[in-house]
């Protein structure tokens, strides 16, 4: 798996209206975030000691997932990415309210949709509220589907720690 450097480097490209993460001369990452979302619109910005450092929270907070080298990089390379994004408002009416439980940032958690629950990723605490990456599409209650690596920004009171059994790799 790739791992942060000093030679990674955010940039917003016009053309593709994303914000994309160079990696190598032969490798980027194109994030989900168009200019209207963005706060800042960077051009060759490296990467920081911070985001590294929350590279490997969020490396380390993925790593119960079944998930494959490839995959676990696109989701912290999502997470990371979300730092450039613009605060929204909290779409908390989207999932069902769930017992009090304290979270923090890098821990998944899963809320609850529609048809059932939708793991997620803290990135951000915020008071009462926190940003969420979604790991998985999902139906808010309303119907509406929310794509995979989805920034939310939620009220506390719809995040549940995720109990060791679900969406976890089993380990012998």
């Amino acid at each position: 798996m790739l791992t942060p450097s000093e030679r990674w480097s955010w940039t917003y490209c016009a053309q593709r209206d994303r914000l994309l993460l160079d990696i190598s001369e032969q490798l980027q990452f194109c994030s989900e975030l168009s200019a209207a979302q963005l706060t800042e619109k960077p051009q060759a910005k490296p990467l920081s000691m911070a985001e590294a450092q929350a590279f490997w929270n969020f490396r380390d907070s993925l790593q119960p997932l079944n998930l494959t080298d490839a995959g676990l990089l696109e989701l912290c390379l999502h997470a990371l990415a979300a730092g450039f994004a613009q605060q929204a408002g909290h779409k908390s009416w989207y999932f069902a309210e769930q017992a009090a439980a304290a979270v923090a940032e890098y821990q998944l958690v899963q809320l609850v949709g529609m048809h059932g629950p939708i793991p997620a990723l803290v990135l951000q605490r915020d008071g009462d509220c926190a940003s969420c990456l979604l790991l998985t599409e999902g139906y808010s209650l309303s119907g509406k589907l929310l794509k995979r690596c989805s920034i939310l920004r939620l009220l506390s009171n719809r995040l549940a720690p995720v109990r060791p059994s679900q969406y976890f790799a089993q380990s012998a």
